[in-house]
């Protein structure tokens, strides 16, 4: 996503007291989460890449280490082709490799568009029904669908305040986002849910003041808590006084806890923007934080190419390279 500018010595002052966070929920072993883009058309633009497909080769250009693969809402959706989901599903269940789905999840007021509605056209909402036929859809296909990755609801249905905002209430987001599960609960009855978000779309004193009632509402709202919350951060600001309180809060309500490990920005080439990829994961790996799980995913021009990943500037280069390195820098 594209983070506003926030002034950061307007922040107020933080202490970040990594050493008495929580340890990961269950003191597991930190799950790594593959979400590589796609090759769909969206619009006028053109795919980021062309070699999502050779991903799920009999022999790939890769070593095929992850605990779960995310597929895009669009491949998840009515329009997903159904040769590529069915190849995809076999290829990581053949791997004993989780599925993930990336959904919008805050429902709008309209099935069907409607003159002055809010949220049309806005990143993470989603409307009536839809979630119930990409689903259904899913299943009747066959997919092996474990966990639902929703769309940063809360930063977009709550603080977005841009065009077509909505901005719900908390309690109303959660709500909306409720009512998206339950459809998919009709068919994946036991689907875990994973809640991603950009916390800086916000001063780090709202977020810091809010997270926790949004864990509490969604709660309420579903009946039972979310599985995770992953962080997507701005790496140019303080991100650690979001984050690390957010993780402590995140782990004293039972949910765990992760980030996204991106670049700064585009990157001006694939070598770059891999290089920018080690430095933030080398952050966060300094920072000590108790992380239940990273993501190591893509939605910009670079890296241009997921494999090969004896290709150093590839991102399935990167994904081995944080499995060797990680924990190295402490």
């Amino acid at each position: 996503m594209k983070f506003p500018a926030i002034d950061v010595t307007a922040l107020a002052p933080c202490v970040l007291a990594f050493a008495v966070l929580a340890a990961p929920i269950g003191a597991q072993a930190q799950q790594v989460w593959f979400a590589p883009p796609d090759n769909l058309q969206r619009g006028a633009k053109p795919p980021t890449n062309q070699d999502f497909p050779q991903l799920f080769d009999a022999s790939p250009a890769w070593s095929v280490r992850a605990d779960v693969f995310v597929i895009s809402p669009l491949m998840g959706s009515v329009v997903g082709p159904e040769d590529a989901l069915r190849k995809t599903n076999a290829f990581l269940a053949g791997r004993h490799i989780a599925l993930a789905v990336g959904i919008g999840a805050a429902q709008m007021d309209n099935a069907d568009r409607t003159p002055g509605e809010c949220g049309y056209g806005v990143e993470g909402l989603t409307r009536l029904g839809r979630n119930a036929a990409s689903f259904k859809r899913l299943k009747q296909l066959g997919v092996d669908v474990q966990y639902v990755a929703m769309d940063e609801p809360l930063t977009f249905a709550h603080y977005y305040d841009k065009k077509n905002a909505c901005q719900f209430s908390i309690q109303d987001t959660a709500r909306r986002v409720a009512a998206s599960i339950a459809e998919i609960r009709q068919y994946y009855p036991n689907v875990k849910v994973v809640d991603y978000e950009a916390p800086n779309i916000t001063s780090a004193r709202q977020w810091n003041a809010d997270f926790a009632s949004w864990l509490a509402a969604y709660r309420q709202a579903a009946g039972s808590p979310l599985d995770a919350v992953v962080f997507d951060v701005d790496w140019r600001l303080p991100w650690q006084i979001w984050v690390s309180p957010s993780v402590a809060a995140a782990h004293k309500a039972g949910v765990r806890a992760g980030m996204f490990l991106t670049g700064t920005g585009p990157g001006a080439s694939d070598a770059d923007a891999v290089a920018a990829r080690k430095q933030n994961a080398l952050a966060v790996d300094q920072a000590r934080l108790p992380l239940d799980l990273v993501i190591i995913a893509n939605w910009t021009p670079h890296p241009s190419r997921n494999l090969p990943e004896a290709d150093q500037d590839t991102l399935t280069s990167f994904l081995r390279w944080y499995e060797v390195h990680r924990g190295q820098s402490r």
